[in-house]
């Protein structure tokens, strides 16, 4: 298990050791080819990066700077050598150095057609200052090491302000003959054109930025195993939402069961009571009013009843009738009885 993961590691990474070399010569060629590119400082632009189906792997592509022609002839020359040697003594050996118009790509503006596949980590696309580490033999594959020194932004920039400063002073001294507002004009007309000029080349970074970011999304992550596991994802994606959502209906329908169960045990035993609060709450209510009626009787039957100074007679005299018994007849009755 061990060396199939090392084995699939080197694969990936491509970076299987080359065999040890026994021929002379080839120890040779490749002492002398190190030695004449090691700690070569070059100018360069990185702007792509392509698969090699030689190698199996992606290798970041430099192209030379239109001023480095004596690298360009130095390269062109260790390249032939390498080819002509490895035709012979390894078929399959490929050298990380072409030249000529790659297919499919546009020339660099400024830029010779000389190309080096290198590895590069974590490095964005533009210009920079590279130096020749080493060059590297595998066993299918020559690289060249590179180590990058610094990016040229500034020293473009510093090229361009010095650029404009000299065309606005051969303005100013050539129309010195001229009244002052033809020559603000020109300065002004030259300014705008190298403005103009550097938002083009802005655009164009931005443009072939943008491009090369498609292109590596496309050749990197589009592929057959990439697209299997999206389908496979959102399957899974599917398949769980769908089984969440009966679930999430089977859960709810067990809790409204169960709410309209206890709701209802609820309901039926709040009801005598709420009957009975209701019923000592109209009792209330009833007999504020009955006491309200009795008050309000009271005050009429008061009012309508005629007042005088002095009482009479008749209203102090008992309400009760005397009775009043006939002691003779009660004797002859009994008399007659006896």
């Amino acid at each position: 298990m061990a060396t199939a993961a090392a084995s699939d590691t080197s694969v990936l990474n491509n970076t299987t050791a080359a065999p040890p070399v026994t021929n002379p010569h080839e120890l040779a060629l490749q002492s002398l080819c190190k030695q004449i590119l090691k700690s070569r400082l070059f100018r360069g632009f990185y702007e792509e990066r392509r698969y090699v189906e030689t190698v199996q792997g992606y290798r970041d592509i430099v192209c030379l700077h239109k001023s480095e022609k004596e690298l360009n002839k130095l390269l062109k020359d260790i390249c032939g050598k390498l080819q002509m040697f490895y035709s012979q003594q390894n078929p399959d050996m490929w050298v990380g150095v072409t030249c000529g118009p790659l297919p499919g790509s546009k020339p660099t503006v400024g830029a010779i057609d000389t190309f080096i596949w290198a590895e590069i980590e974590d490095l964005a696309f533009g210009q920079y200052w590279f130096s020749i580490k080493s060059l590297r033999f595998r066993s299918n594959e020559v690289v060249v090491k590179l180590k990058v020194v610094r990016s040229v932004d500034a020293e473009e920039m510093a090229e361009k302000y010095t650029k404009t400063s000299t065309v606005s002073t051969e303005t100013a001294q050539a129309d010195s003959t001229t009244t002052g507002t033809n020559t603000t004009a020109a300065a002004t007309e030259a300014e705008k054109q190298v403005n103009l000029q550097d938002f083009a080349d802005l655009f164009r970074q931005w443009h072939a930025s943008f491009k090369q970011t498609i292109y590596d999304f496309m050749a990197n992550d589009i592929s057959k195993e990439n697209i299997k596991g999206v389908l496979k994802f959102l399957g899974l994606v599917v398949v769980s939402l769908c089984s969440g959502a009966l679930m999430a209906v089977k859960f709810l329908g067990i809790f409204a069961l169960r709410f309209m169960f206890e709701f209802s045990r609820l309901t039926h035993v709040l009801t005598p009571i709420i009957l009975k609060i209701i019923e000592v709450f109209n009792k209330i209510v009833g007999g504020f009013y009955l006491l309200l009626a009795m008050i309000w009787k009271d005050a009429v039957v008061n009012r309508n009843q005629p007042k005088s100074a002095m009482p009479s007679l008749e209203y102090n005299r008992p309400m009760y009738k005397s009775i009043e018994y006939d002691v003779r007849q009660r004797r002859s009755t009994g008399a007659d009885q006896q």
